[in-house]
């Protein structure tokens, strides 16, 4: 039997020196021969640039692309050419990470924490800082706003904050370097549609069957990643060098949040145009109407 090609592309965290896919399960979906028995035969190919991703998309070198929702929910925005086919991943709270003399929420009094300004928008961080250290915001600690993770990060690593709240992949990288993760934070910052599979409607148009079998195959893959962890731990290492901890990390604390259903969380639809487009017609269920795929969506 002949099998269907498909070549699924994805882009690595910036500032993450190379260690972090979004998504790495295609790699040992492939090893298992697991899209193989779907009558698949599937590339995944790091292509670092979302642009240069819906190149390929555009041009037919590509099929499928892993796009960060923030993202992709800017392309559709601009352009109405893509659709998204489902998201291997709803919501992953980001973490708040210190420099190692703070241990617990209430030592942040007197100090500065970093915050991506996009996920912080509508967060009750007065609440939540009270609440939990009674700590007043702008008075006991101060919020700093920054234009995006990686620069929140460097702020935190460089010495030029106290904390920061991070994705978790580079709070992992943090604590790599010997900052510490306040466990006592609630999961009230994320960053929603962390990973969303998107091709173009002319593609869509043209393998529709096809990419419907592609989302069989990648849902039992998910699955086969987050129960196989000796395989998975292994692959991290030999793929992206990740050390024995930083990959019990990510299987323990960041891969457990891929959902295999692969579908649309409307709440965390509704967050994302909130995040990124408030003011879009229609709001969020005018656009899923017109850029996810029938049944990819739920409530």
């Amino acid at each position: 039997m002949s099998l269907v090609q498909l070549d699924v592309v994805y882009g690595q965290l910036e500032g993450t020196e190379g260690r972090f896919s979004r998504d790495p399960s295609g790699y040992l979906s492939i090893e298992a021969e697991i899209f193989q028995k779907y009558g698949l035969k599937v590339s995944w190919a790091h292509v670092q640039g979302t642009e240069e991703r819906y190149r390929r998309l555009e041009n037919g070198t590509a099929q499928i692309s892993l796009v960060v929702g923030r993202a992709s929910l800017q392309h559709f925005l601009d352009s109405g050419a893509t659709r998204v086919l489902g998201c291997a991943m709803n919501s992953c709270p980001y973490y708040l990470v210190a420099s190692p003399a703070i241990r617990r929420l209430g030592d942040l009094k007197g100090k500065t924490v970093a915050c991506r300004e996009g996920p912080a928008r509508n967060v009750p961080f007065e609440q939540t800082f009270r609440r939990h250290a009674d700590l007043r915001l702008d008075k006991d600690v101060i919020l700093d706003l920054s234009g995006s993770d990686q620069e929140a990060f460097n702020l935190l690593i460089n010495g030029e904050m106290d904390a920061a709240l991070l994705p978790r992949p580079y709070g992992f990288i943090a604590e790599e370097k010997g900052f510490t993760r306040i466990n006592e934070w609630p999961d009230v910052v994320d960053d929603p549609l962390p990973i969303t599979i998107e091709t173009t409607a002319k593609l869509l148009a043209e393998k529709g069957k096809d990419f419907s079998v592609f989302l069989a195959a990648h849902r039992e893959g998910i699955r086969y990643l987050k129960t196989h962890r000796t395989e998975t731990i292994r692959m991290l290492g030999k793929r992206f060098g990740h050390s024995p901890s930083l990959a019990s990390k990510t299987c323990d604390d960041y891969l457990v949040c891929m959902d295999e259903r692969l579908t649309v969380d409307f709440k965390q639809l509704e967050k994302l145009l909130s995040q990124v487009a408030p003011n879009t017609p229609g709001g969020a269920r005018q656009v899923a109407s017109e850029w996810i795929v029938p049944g990819a969506l739920r409530d």
